[in-house]
């Protein structure tokens, strides 16, 4: 029969193997995750008669990132913010209302770290889901078969980490989304042009 006092020491035994690690990746600012808003800035795109404009929206952002030195990491991003995508098709106006999520990854690079300062760029993909929820023909709702749709997006961008505490600084950045215009699988909404976002975010970040 096995003593409880065995079995006391391999689970802290096993615990210590897995948390040490962790401590020892926190001592050196290997991980942080950041939150904040954005200001979401769309494009108008245009082709095969049709103009889709996107409205301008509030998004909120999140970040995770691992370091692998001082000046090279990896992020994942999710964000989503509520717009809606009008596309003028004469002699119609549709307005589809809905959110918008992205996912993506990309590689940063740090140039340079001050005692408080931390500026950086990055550049990824991911995608961006379009998902409708109410559609208007003239400002007028009405049933409209259009579809959730999943566009590859292009990720750039820039920002600066402001340090306010050892584990807490205040995140500036400017990003940019290029994707392909959606159309709902619905006729006529077809532009096959580029859109772009473009998001000023500010936010807080954690390191570990």
């Amino acid at each position: 029969m096995v003593s409880k006092r065995l079995v006391i020491f391999v689970l802290l035994a096993v615990f210590g193997a897995m948390i040490l690690p962790l401590m020892s990746a926190a001592q050196s600012n290997r991980f942080d995750v950041s939150a904040g808003a954005s200001a979401v800035f769309s494009k108008s795109s245009s082709g095969n008669g049709t103009t889709d404009s996107p409205t301008n929206s509030l998004g909120f952002l999140a970040t995770a990132r691992y370091r692998f030195n001082a000046k090279h990491s990896l992020a994942v991003n999710y964000g989503r913010t509520q717009n809606s995508q009008i596309f003028s098709t004469p002699p119609f106006f549709y307005r589809i209302q809905g959110s918008v999520s992205e996912y993506s990854g990309a590689y940063m690079f740090s140039p340079f770290e001050t005692k408080k300062l931390e500026p950086f760029l990055f550049a990824g993909a991911g995608a961006l889901v379009f998902n409708p929820s109410n559609t208007f023909i003239d400002g007028f709702q009405v049933p409209v078969a259009a579809v959730r749709q999943t566009e590859i997006a292009f990720l750039y961008g820039a920002g600066v980490d402001y340090r306010v505490h050892s584990f807490v600084g205040l995140r500036l950045q400017y990003r940019g989304l290029i994707y392909k215009a959606p159309d709902f699988s619905f006729p006529g909404f077809l532009t096959s042009a580029r859109g772009h976002l473009a998001e000023p975010s500010i936010g807080l970040v954690f390191k570990f």
